[in-house]
């Protein structure tokens, strides 16, 4: 592990005071395959449900054994125990996933020569960069195969805190995997029939609210395209006939789903009765704005990559604290629009109103929606390199 003398020197007095903990109760899983030790940080849950089924796909008999779980202690900073730990389930490897750095782990692997990959992290800016503590973070980051951070920021601040610039790879974030929502084909067929040549755009989970802004932002949209369809689903079914009423007493035409009327080439807006259809109309629709983050009633807004993986194009409101990670993906890599009030919302549906716009658009916000796979593979490969020069 290379690193300064004052790192080695605050590594030591880190773990020198650590209380010693029970060694000879450790049970690895069982099978006869390669063993991977696994820490996981508090906030990289997600990601250890997608990298573990795709290390298990390329080795089947890898046993991945992760600390903290029955047999396997958490040594905690007791270097005594994370080398028997280590001595005992003889691991090709060490995955860190998250920020965390369990120093007596990393510490007790470069004593014994695992290599350790620490990825999924998302490193603090504003760690400091002198001091003992600094000194230690380097001592502990010097020595590691691999670290693949989830965003830029944190790419620099792993090279600043000391990590070997060459083993540091920005990945992105290991986004969740969502199955893309179903209908039935029939069905779609039909109304892509009856909607063809018309600008079609789902205005998603609408609280009481935002209905006016969404309403102001549909009559944009018809000034760009005077066939446009606005599909509203509000978020509570019991607003559904007051508000079509409300709409047609302001002239435009409505039909219900829950009437079972169609979206002749008359009605301007088409009322949709719940969650279960969720799936047709980001089929339809080209844009989709997601309700709840224009007013801040984001608690039921809907997922972003569900109109994502559908090939809708994604308009947002600034609250967006429901699903954050996946929002700052998306707008990070242009795949969403964010509209920060009522104008602004009315101003970009209408121009999106453009199909070269939104085709670019959908494009990217696809890309997103589908890249945790890629990510997850990303973060596999270095582990399942370092398994297999393991192997005898």
């Amino acid at each position: 592990m290379a690193a300064s003398g004052l790192g080695r020197l605050g590594l030591w007095l880190h773990l020198r005071g650590a209380p010693r903990m029970p060694v000879d109760r450790i049970a690895l899983p069982k099978g006869d395959g390669p063993v991977l030790i696994l820490h996981i940080s508090d906030e990289a849950g997600r990601a250890a449900t997608q990298v573990a089924p795709r290390l298990l796909a390329s080795l089947p008999d890898l046993r991945i054994a992760r600390i903290g779980q029955t047999g396997i202690p958490d040594p905690g900073d007791d270097l005594a125990a994370a080398q028997a730990l280590l001595t005992a389930a003889k691991p090709g490897a060490v995955l860190l996933l998250g920020a965390d750095l369990p120093a007596a782990l990393i510490a007790a692997a470069d004593r014994l020569h695992v290599p350790v990959i620490l990825a999924e992290a998302r490193l603090d800016p504003l760690t400091p960069r002198w001091g003992l503590r600094a000194a230690v973070r380097r001592q502990l980051l010097a020595g590691m195969r691999a670290v693949l951070v989830t965003d830029a920021v944190s790419h620099r601040t792993a090279i600043r805190m000391g990590a070997d610039p060459a083993r540091v790879v920005l990945t992105g974030p290991v986004a969740e995997i969502r199955e893309p929502l179903s209908c039935t084909e029939a069905e779609r067929e039909g109304f892509a029939q009856l909607l063809s040549g018309r600008h079609t755009w789902f205005a998603v989970a609408v609280p009481p609210q935002e209905e006016e802004a969404v309403l102001n932002a549909h009559r944009a949209a018809m000034r760009q395209s005077h066939r446009a369809l606005l599909v509203l689903a509000p978020l509570d079914p019991a607003r559904i006939d007051p508000l079509a009423e409300a709409i047609e007493r302001d002239g435009m035409l409505v039909a219900r789903r829950s009437l079972d009327e169609d979206p002749t080439d008359e009605v301007h807006v088409m009322i949709t009765d719940g969650p279960t259809e969720m799936g047709l109309w980001y089929r339809l629709a080209s844009v989709s704005f997601m309700g709840g983050t224009l007013s801040g009633e984001d608690q039921a807004a809907r997922h972003p990559f569900e109109a994502a993986a559908l090939g809708s194009a994604i308009v947002h409101g600034p609250a967006t604290a429901r699903h954050a990670t996946e929002w700052q993906q998306l707008d990070a890599a242009g795949a969403a629009r964010q509209v920060g009030d009522a104008a602004q919302l009315a101003d970009t549906i209408a121009e999106l109103t453009q199909p070269d716009l939104v085709a670019a658009l959908a494009s990217s916000a696809w890309t997103i929606s589908t890249g945790g796979a890629d990510v997850a593979n990303r973060i596999a490969a270095p582990v399942l390199e370092a398994l297999a020069e393991a192997r005898p």
